[in-house]
């Protein structure tokens, strides 16, 4: 009669260790991690890995356009998208360096198709990296014309400005459809005050370090640098635009906006200060950009310093371009909470299951 009692009593106790074990099937984070979901924790899934050396390939570009403008290179292949009638350019330095930007777009722009692709297929239910992943094919195919424009009108100062934009643009695409997959598809939102605001300051902060990277390219792009042989301050443009001539006033609006952007980054970091002890990552990010930021600037005063070398100028304008990717990062983390992966859930369910047993 005893023994009939305990058997129901431990039917009873392993029914939530039984419902558990229904709610996450044996495997079930294994087919997580080869889907492209969230994954374990801890865990950097396929696809997770691809939006990142998409956005890592899409930098380097970058940089190497850097080199092609300041070693004016751009005309070293002066038709598209051959280098001089030919496939394979002749063994001149521009030429070479030239193509190598073209065959790193060609590289880049095939990471940009595979991603978008992965991404339907794997998250067509998640309505913002699906509008991401649409949004970053017309920007490629932009990129593509752009750089056809600019090779066909001679390196426009307007054109190539807009060619950098474009890949700004796409860059930052590609950062959040980066920052969304490693956030997870239950990512959430959290209400708090003192995340607004930190959230808001970093929204004006990017569109502020935009505004004057942009504002430097125009720089680069009219050969104007020269125009300002002093730093910090501008003796050629004490006021911008008030004495009727184009080209030496550029540098000086450009300081003003590098200037405006770097009060910016300092209210990021003031805001900082205020978020919970939870958000460190996000403390530790304005931190960062604050140094990216600072390193920047002496960049900027090293081409003075160097009597605008080459290299450092390339570096220049690289490291602006990860300066912000590291923004439009940023307020991807302060919009979203990280979710809790479905291989995250299951040993949690497990875990209470065996407690109601034990119980």
């Amino acid at each position: 009669m005893g023994r009939a009692l305990r058997l129901p009593a431990l039917a009873a106790g392993t029914a939530p260790l039984r419902a558990a074990r229904g709610a996450a099937p044996r495997g079930a984070p294994c087919r997580e991690r080869a889907r492209g979901g969230g994954g374990g924790a801890g865990a950097v899934t396929r696809y997770q890995w691809l939006a990142a050396v998409t956005v890592g390939a899409t930098l380097v570009l970058i940089a190497i356009g850097a080199i092609v403008r300041t070693t004016g290179s751009g005309l070293g292949c002066p038709d598209w998208p051959l280098c001089h009638g030919q496939l394979i350019p002749p063994a001149e330095r521009t030429a070479i360096i030239e193509y190598t930007h073209r065959t790193a777009a060609a590289i880049v722009g095939l990471l940009v198709i595979v991603t978008a692709a992965v991404t339907l297929r794997l998250h067509r239910r998640d309505r913002a990296l699906r509008n991401l992943a649409i949004a970053s094919l017309p920007l490629l195919a932009l990129q593509a014309w752009l750089g056809k424009v600019t090779v066909e009108r001679e390196l426009p100062a307007e054109i190539v400005t807009l060619h950098l934009s474009g890949a700004l643009l796409l860059l930052a695409v590609l950062a959040l459809i980066a920052a969304f997959a490693f956030l997870g598809p239950e990512r959430r939102r959290l209400e708090d005050p003192r995340r607004a605001m930190y959230l808001r300051v970093s929204i004006s902060t990017a569109v502020l370090v935009a505004v004057a990277l942009i504002g430097g390219s125009y720089v680069v792009g009219a050969a104007a640098p020269e125009a300002c042989t002093g730093w910090p301050p501008c003796p050629a443009a004490p006021a911008p635009f008030l004495d009727g001539r184009r080209a030496p006033p550029v540098p000086g609006v450009h300081r003003r906006l590098v200037l405006a952007a770097f009060i910016g980054v300092l209210r990021l970091i003031w805001h900082a200060r205020d978020l919970p002890e939870a958000d460190g990552a996000l403390r530790n990010a304005a931190l960062g950009l604050g140094a990216m930021y600072g390193a920047q600037i002496l960049l900027g005063a090293a081409n003075i310093w160097t009597d605008f070398s080459a290299a450092v100028r390339a570096a220049h304008l690289a490291g602006a371009a990860a300066t912000w990717g590291l923004c439009v990062l940023i307020v991807a983390a302060a919009l979203y909470l990280p979710g809790r992966s479905a291989g995250a859930r299951a040993p949690a369910a497990l875990g209470r299951g065996r407690d109601a047993a034990r119980a």
